[in-house]
């Protein structure tokens, strides 16, 4: 999923009718890859998690407004890249093979600080901290995303930033 910018905008319709899921997909897309990509640290991974998003809110019962289907799309997301995070906690134990994976990407060295400093910390407070400082969401909208209180928002927050912080120092100065 590379990024093409579509202008195209979803407004507030009647919830019984169809969805048009490409239009959803062009529009919210691209910002849920950019934040699972920021998650996972992994454009692969983020490319497998963001199809998965789509294929849960495609199945899925019940379905928000098209005015609330950004922040839908978001929790949906952010509980799969948790849950990844979890399966990968796991499996690191397994030795499938003895060789290290190979990483493909574009090389910054600055934002790779960045996220192996996010690696480092609680996955819960990484993605809640990635939702409010990078994507821009209220406690609020995290505490709905997330399904848990604002004040639960608040100290996941306060705990993430001293932790990335800590973790951020100490990889800076471990580079240098």
């Amino acid at each position: 999923m590379h990024g093409r910018k579509v202008k195209a905008t979803i407004t507030a319709a009647d919830t019984s009718a169809p969805v048009d899921w490409a239009v959803v997909y062009e529009v919210h897309g691209p910002d849920v890859f950019a934040f699972l990509r920021r998650s996972l640290g992994s454009e692969a991974l983020a490319e497998d998690v963001l199809h998965d998003t789509f294929v849960r809110a495609l199945r899925a019962r019940t379905r928000p407004a098209l005015d609330s289907v950004r922040p839908w799309l978001f929790t949906i997301a952010a509980n799969l890249a948790i849950s990844q995070h979890r399966r990968s906690r796991l499996l690191a134990f397994l030795p499938f093979t003895d060789d290290a994976p190979s990483r493909a990407e574009p090389y910054d060295a600055g934002s790779e600080l960045v996220r192996r400093a996010l690696r480092t910390i609680p996955r819960d407070q990484a993605v809640t901290l990635t939702l409010a400082l990078h994507e821009g969401y209220t406690r609020r909208e995290i505490a709905q995303m997330l399904s848990m209180s604002e004040e639960g928002v608040k100290s996941r927050l306060a705990r993430g930033r001293r932790n990335f912080a800590a973790a951020y120092r100490s990889l800076d100065r471990g580079s240098q």
